[in-house]
């Protein structure tokens, strides 16, 4: 067994990314996804070994493909982050509302943010999406 002070950490970030309370996808240039965390197995329910390798829009066919590449061309190019809020949009990924408090939603409503993922080279060649639940707050906005 491998007891070192790296590989503990190492352990715990792959915890963290699994547990945290937000989706996180890690999609290639032809957003093919490499990495499913476990925020979007629960909310979605697709797992991993269902998904990876496949493209995010054979996966999500609701997201339109054409306004997604546009939004996510400065995060490859320019290597700058981009966000898609719910007050424009109410989300990039039909999820089922899985709260009880604000179960009088038919879906999740979502803050996500599109982070480039810059290798040594300095290329953006994956980009990681990470997504937010903020379910609660639009509904008390629309109330």
């Amino acid at each position: 067994m491998i007891d070192s002070p790296e590989f503990e950490q190492f352990n715990w970030m792959v915890d963290m990314v699994q547990n945290i309370d937000m989706g996180l996808i890690v999609v290639d240039r032809e957003f093919k996804i490499h990495m499913w965390n476990g925020f979007m197995v629960h909310h979605t329910g697709k797992h991993p070994n269902k998904v990876q390798g496949k493209s995010l829009f054979d996966v999500f066919p609701e997201i339109n493909q054409a306004w997604f590449r546009a939004k996510c061309r400065p995060v490859f190019e320019l290597k700058c982050r981009s966000f898609v809020v719910w007050k424009q949009r109410p989300y990039l990924f039909h999820c089922r509302n899985v709260r009880p408090i604000t179960g009088e939603a038919n879906f999740m409503y979502q803050n996500v943010s599109l982070n480039p993922m810059v290798n040594l080279r300095g290329e953006a060649q994956h980009m990681f999406i990470s997504v937010a639940d903020v379910t609660a707050e639009a509904l008390a906005k629309q109330h």
